[in-house]
Protein backbone atom coordinates (compact mmCIF):
# COMPACT_ATOMS: atom_id res chain seq x y z
CA UNK A 1 0.00 0.00 0.00
CA UNK A 2 1.21 3.91 -1.18
CA UNK A 3 1.55 5.99 2.24
CA UNK A 4 1.88 9.41 0.79
CA UNK A 5 3.06 11.41 3.52
CA UNK A 6 3.60 14.59 1.75
CA UNK A 7 -0.29 14.36 1.77
CA UNK A 8 -0.04 13.71 5.53
CA UNK A 9 2.22 17.36 6.52
CA UNK A 10 -0.30 19.50 4.40
CA UNK A 11 -3.33 18.07 6.84
CA UNK A 12 -1.42 17.99 9.81
CA UNK A 13 -0.34 21.95 9.27
CA UNK A 14 -3.84 22.58 7.92
CA UNK A 15 -5.49 21.14 11.40
CA UNK A 16 -2.29 23.10 13.22
CA UNK A 17 -3.30 26.23 11.86
CA UNK A 18 -7.36 25.65 12.48
CA UNK A 19 -6.80 24.53 15.88
CA UNK A 20 -4.47 28.03 16.69
CA UNK A 21 -7.97 29.72 15.07
CA UNK A 22 -10.11 28.01 17.18
CA UNK A 23 -8.41 28.45 20.04
CA UNK A 24 -9.97 31.40 21.70
CA UNK A 25 -13.45 30.37 20.80
CA UNK A 26 -13.57 27.15 22.70
CA UNK A 27 -12.80 25.79 26.25
CA UNK A 28 -9.27 24.52 26.37
CA UNK A 29 -9.40 20.35 26.42
CA UNK A 30 -6.41 19.86 27.85
CA UNK A 31 -4.51 19.48 31.16
CA UNK A 32 -4.56 22.55 33.41
CA UNK A 33 -6.72 26.01 33.45
CA UNK A 34 -8.92 27.67 30.46
CA UNK A 35 -7.61 30.88 31.43
CA UNK A 36 -3.97 30.13 31.71
CA UNK A 37 -0.87 30.09 29.66
CA UNK A 38 0.39 27.90 26.97
CA UNK A 39 3.44 25.84 28.45
CA UNK A 40 3.63 23.10 26.92
CA UNK A 41 2.20 22.15 22.84
CA UNK A 42 2.16 18.26 22.02
CA UNK A 43 1.20 16.54 19.18
CA UNK A 44 0.54 12.71 20.05
CA UNK A 45 -0.70 10.07 17.32
CA UNK A 46 -0.89 6.62 16.50
CA UNK A 47 -1.23 4.15 14.13
CA UNK A 48 -0.72 0.85 14.85
CA UNK A 49 -4.80 -0.06 16.48
CA UNK A 50 -6.63 2.66 14.85
CA UNK A 51 -5.00 6.28 12.88
CA UNK A 52 -5.04 9.16 14.76
CA UNK A 53 -3.65 12.95 15.34
CA UNK A 54 -4.40 14.97 18.41
CA UNK A 55 -3.04 18.42 19.61
CA UNK A 56 -3.02 19.17 23.07
CA UNK A 57 -2.73 22.44 24.82
CA UNK A 58 -1.29 22.14 28.42
CA UNK A 59 -1.65 25.06 30.91
CA UNK A 60 -0.83 23.37 33.88
CA UNK A 61 2.14 25.57 35.60
CA UNK A 62 4.95 22.84 36.03
CA UNK A 63 3.78 20.80 32.74
CA UNK A 64 6.07 18.59 31.23
CA UNK A 65 6.29 15.67 29.13
CA UNK A 66 4.77 13.12 31.51
CA UNK A 67 2.28 11.52 29.09
CA UNK A 68 -1.09 13.65 30.34
CA UNK A 69 -2.00 14.31 27.29
CA UNK A 70 -3.50 10.65 26.65
CA UNK A 71 -6.18 11.74 29.17
CA UNK A 72 -7.17 14.41 26.04
CA UNK A 73 -7.05 12.27 23.14
CA UNK A 74 -10.86 12.30 22.21
CA UNK A 75 -11.68 15.74 22.03
CA UNK A 76 -8.91 16.72 20.10
CA UNK A 77 -8.66 13.45 17.68
CA UNK A 78 -8.89 13.77 13.94
CA UNK A 79 -8.56 10.46 12.34
CA UNK A 80 -5.71 9.38 9.86
CA UNK A 81 -7.19 5.86 8.65
CA UNK A 82 -4.30 5.49 6.15
CA UNK A 83 -1.82 4.72 8.68
CA UNK A 84 -3.48 2.22 10.16
CA UNK A 85 -4.84 0.51 6.81
CA UNK A 86 -1.21 0.64 5.62
CA UNK A 87 0.63 -0.38 9.14
CA UNK A 88 -2.27 -3.66 9.30
CA UNK A 89 -1.39 -4.60 5.64
CA UNK A 90 2.24 -4.79 6.67
CA UNK A 91 0.93 -6.96 10.10
CA UNK A 92 -1.74 -8.68 8.83
CA UNK A 93 -0.49 -9.63 4.85
CA UNK A 94 2.82 -9.13 4.52
CA UNK A 95 1.92 -6.11 2.25
CA UNK A 96 4.59 -3.51 1.93
CA UNK A 97 4.24 0.05 2.64
CA UNK A 98 5.44 2.03 -0.32
CA UNK A 99 6.31 5.60 1.76
CA UNK A 100 6.70 8.76 0.04
CA UNK A 101 8.48 11.07 2.48
CA UNK A 102 7.28 14.81 2.52
CA UNK A 103 10.76 15.42 0.57
CA UNK A 104 9.09 13.53 -2.52
CA UNK A 105 11.74 10.58 -1.31
CA UNK A 106 10.26 6.91 -1.99
CA UNK A 107 11.35 4.33 0.63
CA UNK A 108 9.85 0.62 0.88
CA UNK A 109 8.96 -1.10 4.33
CA UNK A 110 8.80 -4.55 3.99
CA UNK A 111 9.51 -7.91 5.94
CA UNK A 112 11.45 -7.23 8.59
CA UNK A 113 10.45 -3.34 9.21
CA UNK A 114 9.77 -2.88 13.17
CA UNK A 115 6.75 -0.96 14.30
CA UNK A 116 9.50 1.64 15.67
CA UNK A 117 10.09 2.54 11.96
CA UNK A 118 6.89 3.28 10.94
CA UNK A 119 6.45 5.39 14.24
CA UNK A 120 9.61 6.93 13.44
CA UNK A 121 8.67 7.87 9.66
CA UNK A 122 5.14 9.21 10.86
CA UNK A 123 6.96 11.02 14.00
CA UNK A 124 9.54 12.92 12.03
CA UNK A 125 6.81 14.03 9.10
CA UNK A 126 5.00 15.11 12.39
CA UNK A 127 7.59 16.91 14.26
CA UNK A 128 8.52 19.26 10.86
CA UNK A 129 4.84 20.53 10.29
CA UNK A 130 5.36 21.29 14.11
CA UNK A 131 8.25 22.84 13.52
CA UNK A 132 7.87 24.92 10.41
CA UNK A 133 4.67 26.22 12.34
CA UNK A 134 6.56 27.39 15.16
CA UNK A 135 9.24 29.17 13.42
CA UNK A 136 6.71 30.28 10.84
CA UNK A 137 5.07 32.22 13.42
CA UNK A 138 2.09 30.22 13.55
CA UNK A 139 1.66 30.20 17.07
CA UNK A 140 2.44 33.56 17.48
CA UNK A 141 -1.27 34.77 18.73
CA UNK A 142 -1.61 31.86 21.25
CA UNK A 143 -1.10 32.85 24.89
CA UNK A 144 1.77 31.20 24.95
CA UNK A 145 4.39 30.72 28.01
CA UNK A 146 8.07 32.16 27.32
CA UNK A 147 9.66 28.76 27.59
CA UNK A 148 6.45 26.83 25.73
CA UNK A 149 7.85 23.71 24.51
CA UNK A 150 7.07 21.16 21.55
CA UNK A 151 6.50 17.71 22.42
CA UNK A 152 5.81 14.73 19.88
CA UNK A 153 4.36 11.27 21.25
CA UNK A 154 3.59 8.42 19.94
CA UNK A 155 0.70 6.72 21.81
CA UNK A 156 2.10 3.42 22.57
CA UNK A 157 5.31 5.30 22.85
CA UNK A 158 7.25 4.19 19.94
CA UNK A 159 8.61 7.35 18.87
CA UNK A 160 9.07 10.55 21.53
CA UNK A 161 10.60 14.00 20.29
CA UNK A 162 11.22 17.26 22.36
CA UNK A 163 12.53 20.91 21.31
CA UNK A 164 13.77 21.56 25.11
CA UNK A 165 17.16 19.58 25.56
CA UNK A 166 17.12 16.01 27.38
CA UNK A 167 19.41 13.81 29.51
CA UNK A 168 21.90 11.94 27.09
CA UNK A 169 21.34 8.24 26.39
CA UNK A 170 23.87 7.87 29.27
CA UNK A 171 20.25 8.21 31.74
CA UNK A 172 18.06 5.99 29.20
CA UNK A 173 21.41 3.29 29.56
CA UNK A 174 21.01 3.24 33.05
CA UNK A 175 17.04 2.58 32.83
CA UNK A 176 17.65 -0.37 31.00
CA UNK A 177 20.49 -1.32 33.70
CA UNK A 178 18.14 -0.92 36.17
CA UNK A 179 15.27 -3.04 34.54
CA UNK A 180 18.18 -5.58 33.90
CA UNK A 181 19.40 -6.00 37.74
CA UNK A 182 21.14 -9.08 37.85
CA UNK A 183 19.47 -11.46 35.34
CA UNK A 184 23.08 -11.71 33.68
CA UNK A 185 23.48 -14.04 36.31
CA UNK A 186 20.50 -16.39 36.22
CA UNK A 187 19.82 -19.48 34.39
CA UNK A 188 17.30 -19.62 31.31
CA UNK A 189 14.38 -20.19 33.70
CA UNK A 190 15.34 -17.52 36.17
CA UNK A 191 15.82 -15.04 33.19
CA UNK A 192 11.94 -15.48 32.25
CA UNK A 193 10.95 -15.45 35.09
CA UNK A 194 12.90 -12.24 36.29
CA UNK A 195 11.43 -10.52 32.93
CA UNK A 196 7.93 -11.69 33.50
CA UNK A 197 8.08 -9.90 37.07
CA UNK A 198 9.30 -6.66 35.19
CA UNK A 199 6.19 -7.17 32.86
CA UNK A 200 4.11 -7.23 36.04
CA UNK A 201 5.73 -3.91 37.49
CA UNK A 202 4.49 -2.55 34.58
CA UNK A 203 0.94 -3.98 34.47
CA UNK A 204 0.90 -2.47 38.11
CA UNK A 205 1.78 1.43 37.63
CA UNK A 206 5.06 0.77 38.95
CA UNK A 207 7.15 1.48 36.48
CA UNK A 208 5.04 4.97 35.26
CA UNK A 209 7.56 7.34 38.05
CA UNK A 210 10.74 6.99 35.22
CA UNK A 211 11.45 9.25 32.50
CA UNK A 212 12.34 6.52 30.44
CA UNK A 213 9.45 3.93 31.37
CA UNK A 214 8.13 4.21 28.17
CA UNK A 215 11.09 1.57 27.11
CA UNK A 216 10.00 -0.80 29.56
CA UNK A 217 7.81 -2.84 27.83
CA UNK A 218 9.44 -2.88 24.23
CA UNK A 219 13.22 -4.27 26.19
CA UNK A 220 11.38 -6.61 28.43
CA UNK A 221 9.42 -7.94 25.38
CA UNK A 222 12.75 -8.11 23.44
CA UNK A 223 14.07 -10.11 25.72
CA UNK A 224 11.97 -12.55 26.62
CA UNK A 225 11.38 -13.05 22.78
CA UNK A 226 15.22 -14.15 22.67
CA UNK A 227 14.72 -16.87 25.17
CA UNK A 228 12.67 -18.26 23.04
CA UNK A 229 9.44 -21.04 23.72
CA UNK A 230 10.28 -21.17 27.19
CA UNK A 231 8.97 -17.80 27.66
CA UNK A 232 5.60 -18.51 25.95
CA UNK A 233 3.65 -19.99 28.76
CA UNK A 234 5.04 -18.00 31.65
CA UNK A 235 4.29 -14.92 29.27
CA UNK A 236 0.26 -15.99 29.19
CA UNK A 237 0.39 -16.76 32.78
CA UNK A 238 0.86 -12.87 33.32
CA UNK A 239 -1.29 -12.37 30.87
CA UNK A 240 -4.28 -14.60 31.83
CA UNK A 241 -3.69 -12.60 35.26
CA UNK A 242 -4.95 -9.56 34.16
CA UNK A 243 -7.56 -10.72 31.58
CA UNK A 244 -10.47 -9.89 33.30
CA UNK A 245 -9.20 -6.32 33.80
CA UNK A 246 -10.29 -3.56 32.11
CA UNK A 247 -8.38 -1.67 29.96
CA UNK A 248 -9.47 1.87 29.81
CA UNK A 249 -10.51 3.43 32.75
CA UNK A 250 -13.89 5.12 31.47
CA UNK A 251 -16.04 4.02 28.50
CA UNK A 252 -18.23 5.66 26.04
CA UNK A 253 -19.89 8.39 25.47
CA UNK A 254 -17.44 10.07 28.10
CA UNK A 255 -14.91 12.07 26.27
CA UNK A 256 -12.31 11.02 28.74
CA UNK A 257 -11.02 7.62 28.03
CA UNK A 258 -7.64 6.38 29.81
CA UNK A 259 -4.87 3.47 28.94
CA UNK A 260 -4.65 1.40 32.23
CA UNK A 261 -0.95 0.66 33.02
CA UNK A 262 -2.09 -2.96 32.09
CA UNK A 263 -2.51 -2.45 28.74
CA UNK A 264 0.81 -1.83 26.74
CA UNK A 265 2.30 -4.71 28.11
CA UNK A 266 -0.32 -7.32 28.08
CA UNK A 267 -1.16 -6.49 24.66
CA UNK A 268 2.67 -6.76 23.72
CA UNK A 269 3.27 -10.58 25.12
CA UNK A 270 -0.17 -11.28 23.12
CA UNK A 271 1.94 -10.09 20.31
CA UNK A 272 5.21 -12.20 21.43
CA UNK A 273 2.77 -15.21 21.42
CA UNK A 274 1.87 -14.13 17.86
CA UNK A 275 4.64 -13.91 16.60
CA UNK A 276 6.53 -17.80 18.32
CA UNK A 277 5.94 -21.03 16.65
CA UNK A 278 4.61 -22.72 20.07
CA UNK A 279 1.80 -24.24 19.47
CA UNK A 280 1.23 -26.69 22.38
CA UNK A 281 -1.89 -27.97 24.38
CA UNK A 282 -1.01 -25.78 27.03
CA UNK A 283 -0.59 -22.84 25.33
CA UNK A 284 -4.22 -23.03 23.26
CA UNK A 285 -6.07 -23.75 27.06
CA UNK A 286 -3.71 -20.26 28.25
CA UNK A 287 -5.32 -18.50 25.10
CA UNK A 288 -8.89 -19.98 25.77
CA UNK A 289 -9.20 -18.73 29.50
CA UNK A 290 -7.79 -15.38 28.96
CA UNK A 291 -10.04 -14.76 26.06
CA UNK A 292 -12.92 -16.20 28.08
CA UNK A 293 -11.97 -13.86 30.81
CA UNK A 294 -11.35 -11.00 28.68
CA UNK A 295 -14.61 -11.31 26.24
CA UNK A 296 -16.56 -11.27 30.14
CA UNK A 297 -14.42 -8.11 31.27
CA UNK A 298 -15.90 -6.34 28.02
CA UNK A 299 -19.23 -8.05 27.73
CA UNK A 300 -21.49 -5.05 29.24
CA UNK A 301 -18.83 -1.96 27.69
CA UNK A 302 -19.55 0.25 24.97
CA UNK A 303 -15.87 0.45 23.87
CA UNK A 304 -14.31 -2.38 24.11
CA UNK A 305 -10.21 -3.33 24.89
CA UNK A 306 -8.32 -5.60 22.35
CA UNK A 307 -7.25 -7.80 24.17
CA UNK A 308 -9.88 -10.29 22.90
CA UNK A 309 -8.66 -9.06 19.75
CA UNK A 310 -5.11 -10.46 20.20
CA UNK A 311 -5.69 -13.12 21.99
CA UNK A 312 -8.14 -14.43 18.82
CA UNK A 313 -5.46 -13.34 16.74
CA UNK A 314 -2.71 -15.98 18.52
CA UNK A 315 -5.45 -18.30 18.40
CA UNK A 316 -6.01 -18.05 14.54
CA UNK A 317 -2.39 -17.75 13.67
CA UNK A 318 -0.96 -20.95 15.94
CA UNK A 319 -4.05 -23.34 15.91
CA UNK A 320 -5.24 -24.24 12.20
CA UNK A 321 -8.88 -24.81 13.62
CA UNK A 322 -9.89 -21.43 14.58
CA UNK A 323 -11.41 -18.91 12.26
CA UNK A 324 -10.57 -15.74 11.33
CA UNK A 325 -11.86 -12.65 13.66
CA UNK A 326 -14.32 -10.74 12.77
CA UNK A 327 -13.87 -7.36 14.41
CA UNK A 328 -16.23 -4.10 15.25
CA UNK A 329 -14.48 -1.31 13.73
CA UNK A 330 -16.54 1.13 15.64
CA UNK A 331 -16.42 -0.81 19.35
CA UNK A 332 -13.38 -3.06 19.35
CA UNK A 333 -15.94 -5.83 19.91
CA UNK A 334 -14.99 -9.47 18.79
CA UNK A 335 -17.42 -10.16 16.66
CA UNK A 336 -17.54 -13.86 16.40
CA UNK A 337 -15.78 -14.53 19.81
CA UNK A 338 -18.56 -17.25 20.32
CA UNK A 339 -16.54 -19.26 17.64
CA UNK A 340 -13.80 -19.38 19.58
CA UNK A 341 -15.39 -19.90 22.81
CA UNK A 342 -17.38 -22.98 21.55
CA UNK A 343 -14.13 -24.89 20.34
CA UNK A 344 -14.19 -28.30 22.35
CA UNK A 345 -10.26 -27.74 22.99
CA UNK A 346 -10.52 -25.65 25.30
CA UNK A 347 -11.32 -28.67 28.17
CA UNK A 348 -11.01 -26.20 31.19
CA UNK A 349 -11.19 -22.47 32.23
CA UNK A 350 -9.16 -23.53 35.66
CA UNK A 351 -5.26 -24.22 35.95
Amino acid sequence: MQLDLRKAARLIRKQITQRVRDYPLYINEGPGRDEASIQQITIGYQFDQSGWLAIIFDTRPQAKNDGEWNSYIEPNAIEFDEWHRAFSDLVENGSPINLILPDGTKRKLGKGTTVEQVAESIGITIRDALLQARDNGVFAGLPLAPNCSYVVEEHEGYFGWSDQVEAGPQSEQAYLDHLEGDVATKSEAGQVEHWVKVLERIASGKENESKWSFLASDHTIEQLEALGDQAIVPVLKFVRKWADQPEWEGDRPKRKLIELPMQRPTIDALMLVRNSSCRTPEVEKLLCQILQKSVQANSDRKLWGIMPLWTARCLSKLFDHYPELKQNESTNELVNRDEYLSKPSKKSQGD
